[in-house]
């Protein structure tokens, strides 16, 4: 007797499986939600999705805070950083979680120190843990990395696995 998949796995159509490995989409619709869900949770609570604390803000940048009775948490300016949180199917297989603010690379990754010099006036005016301040240049220290994203794979990973096991399994996400 020659043996066919059919036969040695009971109970299972391995045509529903490749048809349902060709639509993945409302799976990957869920996870992609998921993860908005959590690194819009991370932010919220000042740390990456490995649950590691976000690097902490400088003393400047909390009196700044102070001073305009802004949100005083890391990340956590405007809101446009959490708001621009969105997921995006790519292809059949994949999707993409993140943000297209232009200044978020510098805000997630870090910078290294640089100059700030002013453009339209003569001097910078500026806010300090010491009180107003004006200079012709500034040597900033530079902004810490605080890569929200760190533990994605331990956080949205497991999630991705089971949802795509039971889209496998049932047609339904």
């Amino acid at each position: 007797m020659v043996a066919n998949p059919q036969t040695i796995i009971t109970g299972i159509n391995l045509d529903d499986y490749a048809g349902r490995l060709s639509r993945l989409g409302p799976a990957l619709d869920k996870i992609g939600l998921y993860g908005e869900r959590q690194l819009k949770l991370a932010i919220a609570r000042g740390r990456k999705l490995s649950g590691e604390p976000l690097a902490p803000l400088a003393p400047s940048t909390k009196a700044e805070k102070r001073r305009r009775g802004k949100a005083r948490g890391i990340l956590r300016r405007d809101g446009q950083l959490a708001a621009s949180i969105t997921s995006t199917r790519t292809s059949g297989s994949e999707v993409q979680i993140g943000t297209n603010l232009g200044h978020a690379p510098w805000v997630i990754l870090g910078t290294r120190p640089y100059k700030i010099r002013p453009k339209r006036k003569p001097t910078l005016v500026f806010y300090t843990a010491d009180g107003w301040r004006s200079a012709k240049e500034v040597n900033h220290p530079g902004l810490p990395e605080r890569n929200i994203f760190e533990g994605a794979d331990q956080v949205i990973g497991p999630y991705a696995t089971a949802t795509i096991s039971a889209y496998l399994e049932t047609g339904e996400p």
